[in-house]
């Protein structure tokens, strides 16, 4: 515990929320003012007690000269650092993600209102903000709108969070500008294509572009510019992003990251931006994994460390975190720069009542923190955004989290925007900037595939009199020209001989000769086309000349030491000449790893082998394939110290214990069409050895053998196979007694009378089951047509065909049946009614019905008769909404005016919004919703002009496939309307 701290166990009792231990400020501005009434009537709206505080003292600053990232900083942003580098153990800043943008407990943004401000009086110290502004997905921005006026709108709200006292920090999450896709879209091979002299690099500089405009912008009330905290390419140690791991080697990495410093900071001129740097943890308290992807200190101001908690702050997680918040401190004071606990928060965010695993999350982790000298030189901690709607909040707005909130936020080490005093305007001196010189491409340990090659070289802070690139000693010397205006780059060409192409590492070093003397930075690149190999092979380790070569086409998981294993060299391989060797050291972990992308279809393959050299560490060796777009997991042993092949047939293959959503599926042959990735684990076990190594070869899925069909005389290359597999692992096979002791199912046997209604009782006990009586030759086509239909809940269909053997009386239960495919249709004008059914067509007319969507009734999402429900014509939007009779009048601005209504709904299976007008001056509307976790914006088509009273309808199928598949969650729907009045009975989705 640091020796200026009181004791103090924040179980022992729960502290006065309002009881704040250090003074708030004496003289606050007239917004200040206005916002401690307006935080006043929240809290006693709330029913709870305001604290009466007095005075703030600022942070005194122990240095006045500051060495930035960028050299030319304004005198506040210099004052920023300054502030951050020496509030770090004094006191820990709280940050919340967009916490004035969205919430649970306001309907529309106005600049100040807040959940935290509502929890505990006050504002959080760090405001978080991120680009998905920019693109209109996150208020302050306007989906669909411009651009660059959304730009201006995060600089405006920027502008506010800093009048409430606030410093600000800009995180990343920028779309996939390849594919088309979101930041999750991995596909495309983005990180590359956007790399200086790829494909994607325009992309990549006109969205900086934009982040400059919000930047430059972002100003206070006398005009300067407003230091933000810049935080690009956040997490990229993980894999769910397109810059993660996975899809760069670490030189790539510190490229992307270095040209979006040199673009904002040489080529736009911005000064205002600190920049931060926060990979994923954890990191076992390793300095050197926590550094691998490490851009530099010359183009990082800030470290910071993203990492949620699932343990409900477990004395081992926080034992984790505390060693990695502590290591990073040290790397910060070492270098000169500021450490922060840039994401963190209970896994899933607050919860109902009574199911978060520790209701004193909060102080548990901060007492943890505090406690440790290292670890409490950490500026700040930031939870992310409130987004309302189904999502779980970050921070509590009520229930049994919130005590514990606003405990912390009363806690003496804790600063809220009411302590952040002195941040901005303390007399600092800058540090002229240094020489930096760096081979932006080709990137240092990635490959290049072919020749020949630009060779671009970033070399500033010196005057240059020769630059060239070094080859690999005896292949010369390739000299580089200046940059053109505007440009950041010396470049020249690389001719690579063909010969050269064999995937084995070329040393290059950039030569930067001044008056002063002479730069060498040394890298290095593999050359040839990635390894190609046979079907179903996932590696044999045969295609690498070296171990540099082996690295880039793996991620490492922790800290781990990956080698090539050689046959020449005495060493232990399964076959051929080489093999993988994984040397692993448990002291500062728990699991670690290699894996890489795999892109192949295994479909055909019943089995995965591979061979082992095992250490005999009594450690788990963790096999995890990612299929389907789940991760599965088998488990060979390392318990002995004798080579063997492991063979492990798919169907033994489970999910990973972590994805509890999964857990009872099984890898299917349509799964294994899509092989994503591939990973080696070694987890350490109790009992285990703390450090080992073990080899690997030849991993590959094999043809094996399938297993046996779950009847004998229904092989699995019969057409119905699936349905029938299906039936028998629901348990309908055996409820109706379809199967013998011989293990015989008989599916050409024609279906009795009565086993139609059998089979659906079994299938759903509550469901319309009638089904007619059948005759002596068994049930027919036109019987179970009925029967589907009457349980599918008697749908109403346009008939549209009339077949000549079908009773009128039945014409519209045929037509569903055949539209939705589950009972195939065998001409044009014959349907087949009296033909007797067999059990497999039965079974395969079964399971089509069971992929269809459930039934889905009307649902009216508002009627206003209990006055707006929350629906309204948000702040960024020209208009006023109001509700009486059981009526909403909406009155649109001249160019028309958003009504946005609250979330919360699954729209899965429905096809359409409808709007009962009462009243209308005209409008064509169309429906912007707020999908998924991450409020992706989806658009609807028009619907068309409207004039008069009536329905209208929205088509919700206008929505693209990826929109399609966000529908489950809904965070928010908005309706656009015309200029004018408009006057709405209710919307209802169908």
């Amino acid at each position: 515990m640091r020796p200026s701290a009181r004791a103090r166990d924040p179980r022992r009792s729960t502290p006065d929320p309002t009881a704040r231990h250090r003074p708030a400020r004496a003289t606050p501005t007239a917004a200040r003012r206005l916002l401690a009434g307006a935080a006043a009537l929240v809290m006693t709206c709330l029913g709870v007690p305001l604290a009466t505080t007095a005075a703030a003292e600022p942070v005194p600053i122990t240095d006045p000269v500051v060495d930035l990232v960028d050299a030319t900083a304004t005198a506040e942003t210099r004052s920023l650092f300054a502030y951050l580098r020496d509030v770090r153990g004094q006191g820990l800043l709280f940050g919340h993600q967009h916490t004035t943008d969205v919430g649970e407990t306001f309907a529309s943004r106005d600049g100040v209102s807040s959940d935290v401000l509502a929890a505990t009086g006050d504002h959080p110290a760090v405001f978080g903000f991120d680009t998905l502004v920019i693109e209109g997905n996150i208020p302050p921005g306007v989906y669909g709108g411009p651009r660059e006026e959304n730009a201006l709108l995060l600089a405006q709200g920027i502008r506010e969070a800093h009048d409430l006292g606030g410093i600000s920090t800009l995180s990343m999450h920028m779309e996939n500008v390849v594919t088309g896709g979101d930041f999750y879209d991995t596909s495309g091979d983005t990180l590359r294509a956007v790399l200086p002299g790829g494909t994607h690099n325009a992309e990549l500089r006109a969205y900086l572009d934009l982040v400059a405009l919000a930047a430059d912008n972002a100003r206070d009330a006398d005009g300067n510019r407003i230091p933000i905290v810049f935080r690009p390419w956040h997490e990229n140690t993980g894999s769910w992003f397109w810059w993660g791991a996975a899809f760069a080697t670490p030189g790539e990495f510190k490229e992307l990251f270095r040209f979006t410093v040199e673009y904002l900071r040489d080529v736009k001129g911005v000064d205002n931006l600190l920049y931060s740097w926060s990979p994923n943890g954890t990191f076992g308290g390793d300095a050197e994994t926590y550094l691998r992807t490490y851009p530099g200190d010359d183009f990082v101001d800030v470290l910071g460390y993203d990492y949620y908690d699932d343990s409900g702050a477990s004395p081992d997680r926080l034992a984790t975190v505390v060693a990695d918040l502590g290591m990073i401190a040290d790397l910060a004071d070492e270098r000169g720069k500021v450490s922060t606990f840039t994401e963190t928060g209970p896994t899933g965010g607050m919860k109902p009542d009574g199911e978060n695993l520790n209701t004193s999350w909060f102080t548990d982790l901060l007492a943890a923190i505090e406690a440790d000298p290292r670890a409490s030189r950490s500026a700040w901690l930031l939870t992310w955004a409130n987004f309302g709607g189904s999502n779980a909040p970050w921070t509590p707005t009520e229930g049994e989290m919130l005590p514990d909130f606003q405990a912390f936020h009363a806690d003496p080490y804790t600063y809220f925007a009411d302590e952040v005093e002195g941040a901005f305007d303390a007399v600092t001196e800058p540090v002229a900037a240094a020489p930096v010189a760096h081979l932006a491409s080709p990137s240092d340990g990635s490959r290049v595939a072919s020749g020949p090659t630009t060779l671009r070289a970033t070399i500033s802070g010196v005057d240059v009199e020769h630059a060239s690139v070094t080859v690999g000693g005896a292949v010369g010397e390739v000299e580089l020209t200046p940059p053109a205006a505007g440009e950041l780059w010396w470049t020249g060409e690389w001719a690579i001989p063909a010969d050269e192409l064999g995937n084995s590492t070329r040393a290059l070093t950039l030569r930067v000769v001044t008056a002063e003397g002479e730069v060498t930075v040394p890298s290095a690149v593999v050359l040839g086309p990635e390894p190609v190999f046979p079907p179903g092979v996932m590696d044999d380790f045969e295609g690498y000349g070296d171990d540099t070569a082996l690295r880039a086409e793996y991620v490492q998981h922790n800290a781990s030491t990956v080698t090539l294993e050689r046959a020449a060299a005495g060493g232990s391989v399964g076959s051929g000449d080489n093999a993988m060797r994984l040397a692993y050291d448990f002291a500062n972990q728990s699991y670690t790893g290699v894996g890489r992308q795999v892109g192949a279809d295994w479909s055909g393959n019943w089995d995965f082998s591979l061979w082992v050299d095992p250490d005999a560490s009594g450690n788990k060796l963790v096999l995890q394939l990612v299929a389907g777009g789940v991760s599965y997991e088998a488990y060979p042993s390392l318990a002995g110290d004798a080579p063997y092949v492991a063979t492990i047939p798919f169907a033994d293959w489970r999910p990973a214990p972590w994805d509890t959503g999964n857990a009872d599926r099984r890898i299917t042959q349509e799964d294994l069409e899509d092989v994503s990735q591939f990973n080696v684990y070694v987890n350490a076990t109790d009992g285990g050895a703390s450090s080992g190594a073990i080899v690997v070869d030849d991993l590959k899925a094999v043809l094996g053998t399938p297993p046996p069909p779950v009847f004998r005389d229904t092989p699995r290359t019969m057409a119905e196979y699936e349905a029938i597999e299906w039936l028998a692992e629901e348990g309908l096979a055996e409820a109706v007694r379809w199967g013998d002791s011989g293990g015989r199912f008989y599916p050409t046997r024609a279906v009795k009378a009565g086993e139609l209604a059998a089979l659906l009782r079994a299938y759903d006990p509550e469901g319309d089951v009638a089904v007619p009586a059948a005759p002596r030759a068994g049930t027919t086509k036109l019987a179970v047509a009925e029967a589907f239909w009457r349980l599918y809940g008697s749908p109403a269909t346009d008939v549209t065909t009339v077949y000549g053997d079908v009773p009128a009386a039945s014409a519209e239960a045929v037509a569903w049946a055949v539209e939705t495919g589950v009972v195939p249709e065998p001409s044009s004008t014959s349907f087949g009614a009296g033909h007797t059914v067999k059990r497999s067509a039965l079974t395969a007319m079964l399971f089509r019905f069971d992929a269809l969507p459930s039934p889905l009734q009307p649902v009216v999402i508002a009627d206003f008769e209990a006055g707006d429900q929350g629906w309204a014509v948000p702040s960024w939007s020209d208009g006023t909404a109001t509700a009486s009779g059981g009526i909403l009048t909406v009155e649109a601005g001249t160019d028309g005016a958003w009504l946005s209504g609250p979330g919360g709904i699954d729209l899965t299976g429905r096809t359409e919004l409808r709007l009962d007008v009462a009243g209308t001056s005209g409008f064509d509307t169309k429906v912007a919703l707020q999908l998924g976790p991450d409020w992706t914006w989806c658009e609807t088509g028009q619907a068309g002009w409207v004039q008069e009273p009536g329905e209208v309808v929205v088509d919700l199928t206008t929505l693209t496939d990826q929109c399609q598949a966000l529908v489950g969650t809904v965070q928010g729907v908005n309706v656009f309307l015309n200029g004018g009045t408009h006057r709405l009975d209710a919307i209802s989705v169908h």
